[in-house]
């Protein structure tokens, strides 16, 4: 009886250790930026972050020279919005999670390990007010084509080009899902697709960051500089 009790000492011991380890790290890697020298551009393109406690987005115009999206996401409303709120995430979570009281143990499973496909979220949407919640950041044109690239290569596309939408997917009357390229994970996460968009698109943000906080933390630094 003693040795199934040390085993499951070890275990709880290790499984603490990894969380610990896993937490610390995302602490650490969020405070250490990338891009640090970033400068917002006078007379850009203003783009937001929106990031809650749990998730973040990227909100942008609907129109630009870059990319109009209204002829390209078929997305209730988005001929007369603004912007466009693009999340990226586990299909299961987004599609099957839309309170925690609907989480399901094997959801939460699949998308910690990798397994899960992803869907791309987009909501139709009026310029946001900027708040706790809500941070402006201003690029430049050249940035703003990279940061569309990077979007449109998270998409699937058909043979024509298409995102691939998913039919009767929704939140609300303003939003629609697409189906996306890559597995939600530990390391992978909604908040890291977020940030690895900036990063690759030379905006100020984190190492790393599987926590919206983070990337919050950042896009705040580049506002007090």
């Amino acid at each position: 009886m003693k040795k199934p009790l040390r085993y499951i000492g070890f275990s709880f011991i290790a499984l603490i250790t990894a969380i610990a380890l896993y937490a610390s790290t995302a602490l650490l890697l969020g405070v250490l930026p990338v891009n640090s020298d970033f400068q917002e551009s006078n007379g850009g393109i203003v783009i937001y972050l929106r990031a809650n406690d749990v998730h973040a987005d990227i909100v942008l115009p609907t129109r630009s020279s870059s990319r109009d999206w209204s002829k390209l996401l078929h997305v209730p409303g988005i001929e007369q919005a603004d912007y466009v709120s693009i999340g990226w995430g586990d299909r299961a979570f987004y599609l099957e999670t839309k309170e925690w009281a609907d989480l399901r143990a094997g959801n939460a499973l699949r998308a910690l390990i990798g397994i899960d496909s992803s869907v791309i979220h987009v909501s139709a949407e009026r310029e946001p007010i900027e708040s706790d919640q809500v941070t402006r950041i201003r690029i430049s044109q050249e940035q703003m084509t990279q940061l569309v690239a990077q979007i449109d290569a998270s998409f699937v596309h058909d043979a024509q080009g298409q995102m691939l939408a998913i039919g009767n997917a929704h939140y609300a009357n303003n939003d629609a899902f697409f189906e996306a390229q890559g597995h939600y994970s530990l390391i992978q996460t909604c908040n890291e697709w977020v940030r690895s968009m900036f990063a690759h698109t030379g905006v100020r943000t984190a190492t790393w960051s599987p926590f919206a906080e983070a990337i919050r933390y950042q896009a705040r630094k580049i506002r007090s500089h």
